[in-house]
């Protein structure tokens, strides 16, 4: 597997991806928030708050009106042939530490859908720095 190399708006939207995962987070995605027009998603109830990042990427995030927990967020960035959505879809909330985590994500883009099911969520893990290291090239094949 190649390593993939983010930069400009796919690297913030990568960031964006990752701190809406704490919930801590999510208010300093974008400097001002404003209210969008609530909506139903799979017959739930949510509403909906909007805002733009320092970058300019347009995000809007979901929250069903029962558990004010987030359902969907779409997010759109920038691209020669106009903005290209990537929605993420957030389920099977469960507690982690007092704190309630999606342990579902299925995320839609142009490239297709990915699907991605945790099996645990460690609370304030410490984690080795090399398993963040960028793996060494991997030697073509022989022919």
């Amino acid at each position: 597997m190649d390593v993939l190399t983010l930069a400009g708006q796919e690297l913030e939207g990568a960031k964006i991806d990752a701190m809406l995962l704490y919930p801590a987070q999510v208010k300093s995605i974008a400097p001002r928030w404003r209210v969008g027009t609530a909506t139903t998603i799979d017959d739930r109830d949510v509403d909906v708050v909007q805002g733009n990042t320092a970058d300019g990427i347009m995000v809007s995030l979901f929250f069903d009106q029962k558990t004010g927990l987030l359902t969907r967020s779409v997010r759109y960035t920038d691209s020669p042939v106009g903005k290209l959505p990537v929605q993420t879809d957030y389920s099977d909330y469960r507690d982690v530490n007092g704190v309630k985590m999606p342990f579902k994500l299925l995320q839609t883009g142009l490239d297709g859908r990915d699907t991605f099911e945790l099996t645990q969520i460690r609370a304030n893990a410490n984690p080795e720095a090399s398993r963040f290291a960028k793996p060494a090239p991997v030697a073509p094949p022989k022919k």
